[in-house]
């Protein structure tokens, strides 16, 4: 194997330079605004890792906590609304309209009449329900104004609480491994979001006929 090929190998399997390169990384980051671009643009794709990357760069310094809060935040909640925004459109399909919409038995859009801040605040914290919920809201023509106020408390909340949590038990984890913060927070991150998912999967399950059946 030739000098080149041994350089490479040692590379992949050092953890040293793995570190230096993820500082190398952000301390080259673009301008402000481009990282919160790219941040916005992350949360369409994967929440948890925009708001591992939002609180790692502010961590390291590189962008100001509110920056990066409002950023992936912000992100959140615009595709939360573009959800709503699908429901609407999908109202338009005149076979979707007679199905659902003119059918006065249809006993979903009561019920999330009849619970709209909790349907909002609970698909939000439970994985699969956030797509058929906020989409269901725009397409049963539900108000608008209360549901992207409720869903501004509900981002709110979930990341700056993740964030915050992230980055106390990551700097603390950094001093006690010796391992750089924002490398620790942005794991942590990941990990903490993984690990509610399956606590939120793994809860007990609703009633018998309390989800599929009609009151």
């Amino acid at each position: 194997m030739g000098a080149t090929s041994w350089r490479a190998t040692y590379m992949l399997t050092d953890w040293g330079s793995w570190i230096a390169w993820f500082e190398a990384s952000l301390r080259g980051a673009a301008q402000p605004w481009v990282i919160c671009v790219a941040l916005v643009l992350t949360t369409f794709l994967l929440e948890d890792l925009a708001i591992a990357a939002g609180a790692a760069l502010a961590v390291q310094g590189s962008l100001s906590w509110e920056l990066a809060i409002a950023s992936v935040a912000g992100g959140i909640a615009v595709g939360d609304i573009a959800l709503y925004g699908l429901g609407l459109a999908a109202n338009r399909v005149p076979y979707l309209r007679r199905r659902f919409v003119l059918e006065r038995k249809n006993w979903v859009a009561r019920h999330l009449e009849n619970r709209y801040a909790s349907a909002i605040l609970l698909a939000r914290v439970i994985p699969g329900l956030r797509l058929v919920t906020y989409t269901a809201c725009g397409f049963f023509r539900l108000p608008l104004g209360p549901f992207v106020g409720w869903v501004a408390i509900a981002v709110s909340v979930w990341t700056v609480g993740l964030m915050w949590l992230g980055a106390t038990l990551g700097v603390a984890l950094s001093a006690a491994l010796g391992v750089p913060a924002p490398l620790v927070v942005g794991v942590l991150i990941v990990v903490l979001a993984l690990g509610l998912s399956v606590l939120r999967r793994a809860g007990p399950l609703p009633p018998a006929g309390a989800a599929g059946e009609p009151p």
